[in-house]
């Protein structure tokens, strides 16, 4: 599967706490991308008390990246990358970045990437 194809199955998926929440679809990426597993033990939460108590288990989003990706600067950053601003976790696309929203993907300039990593 294709980044483009991807991101086309989830356009119009609401956004649903553990199941099509901003990390489900940013980590479901990476793991078409690179056939890791990344979150399983982690999985499934139903709301957002139980997202950050088990994001707070890895130690916040930034070090779980830290911890499995290589921390770039946003400027380098290629299709598929990951972007991270105010806790919602999104995939670099073109001139976007892309995450979840209320109805579906929300696209925002990826200028407004903070931090970023590369799988």
């Amino acid at each position: 599967m294709t980044l483009p194809d991807y991101i086309t199955d989830h356009l119009d998926k609401p956004f649903a706490w553990g199941t099509n929440d901003c990390v489900l679809f940013a980590v479901g990426w990476l793991e078409k991308a690179t056939g890791r597993d990344y979150l399983s033990r982690f999985r499934p939460w139903n709301n957002a008390r139980e997202a950050v108590a088990k994001v707070d288990a890895l130690g916040g989003l930034e070090a779980m990246f830290d911890a499995h990706l290589a921390r770039i600067r946003p400027s380098y950053a290629v299709d598929g990358d990951i972007a991270l601003i105010d806790r919602t976790v999104y995939l670099f696309s073109g001139p976007n970045i892309v995450s979840v929203g209320p109805d579906g993907l929300v696209f925002i300039n990826r200028m407004e990437a903070k931090c970023a990593w590369h799988y």
